[in-house]
């Protein structure tokens, strides 16, 4: 697969100096990643090409993960683009799945990704000591590190709230936990997401931007095709004083590249209407 985009190099230092670098996601080529119509390659490829600051890379879009991390990260580095890191694994999970979560980051940490996605997956009862020491012993590592698990709100339940999230970082206080916002997730649970951004506040460190139809059944779409109050979301996210990586989030549906020229153009638009 190649891209049909004109060819856009990012001024030198943006993705380093930016507060609001802007990232594509695997999503975008979800099935074409899986299937091996587009490589690891390709995608980076694709993030120079379009203008944008950097990728993020996913374990369950990518086949031949161990084979091609180490070539990844040096491509990556070479192109002068930023990386982040996520998967569908569950912080609050069975011992068993402890050795995955450490795999995670330590691929994060290979990557040279700050930031690692994970899911909450259920809440311990608050007495259930060994499930949140389990936990907390996983933040800890991702501390030794050098990584930051961003804990995401879920689409669906369990672990989708903003009071499972509010409370995951509040019992694990570290500063190597923290959240990436799904701006299309808290909808789904009837909750605000201007109010998730204010109360979550200085623990964001990444947002999945994407836009949503009026029918919650269909997938995210690309900025500006939907119906969310996406100005009153992204100028939310803009007044926080911390980097915050805004990643595209959204899927291909045949026409990955322009999906992410189209959200390029949206966020440019808005930016020049504010000057």
């Amino acid at each position: 697969m190649t891209s049909q985009s004109e060819h856009h190099t990012p001024a030198s230092n943006e993705a380093e100096t930016s507060d609001r670098p802007i990232l594509i996601s695997a999503m975008q080529f979800e099935e074409e990643l899986k299937s091996g119509e587009c490589s690891v390659w390709e995608f980076i490829d694709i993030a120079h090409q379009t203008g944008a600051d950097g990728v993020e890379l996913r374990r369950e879009t990518w086949p031949r993960l161990e084979a091609e991390l180490a070539e990844a990260s040096r491509r990556i580095a070479a192109a002068g683009l930023l990386v982040t890191y996520a998967t569908q694994a569950t912080l609050f999970d069975s011992p068993a799945a402890s050795a995955q979560l450490h795999q995670d980051i330590d691929t994060a940490a290979t990557l040279g990704a700050p930031i690692v996605r994970f899911f909450p997956g259920p809440t311990p009862l608050t007495d259930d000591r060994a499930g949140w020491d389990r936990a907390q012993r996983v933040v800890d590592y991702a501390a030794t590190q050098n990584t930051v698990i961003a804990l995401e709100n879920y689409a669906r339940t369990p672990g989708g709230t903003l009071a499972e999230v509010q409370g995951a970082l509040s019992r694990l206080a570290s500063p190597a936990l923290r959240t990436n916002l799904d701006m299309g997730n808290y909808p789904n649970h009837g909750q605000d997401v201007v109010a998730a951004i204010d109360t979550l506040s200085d623990q964001i460190v990444a947002a999945h931007l994407k836009d949503k139809t009026a029918n919650p059944s269909d997938p995210p779409v690309p900025l500006g095709a939907g119906v969310l109050p996406l100005g009153e979301i992204i100028s939310s996210l803009d007044r926080l004083s911390q980097r915050v990586y805004y990643i595209f989030e959204f899927r291909g549906a045949g026409d990955p590249v322009g999906g992410i020229q189209r959200s390029l153009s949206y966020l440019k638009q808005r930016e020049s209407e504010a000057q």
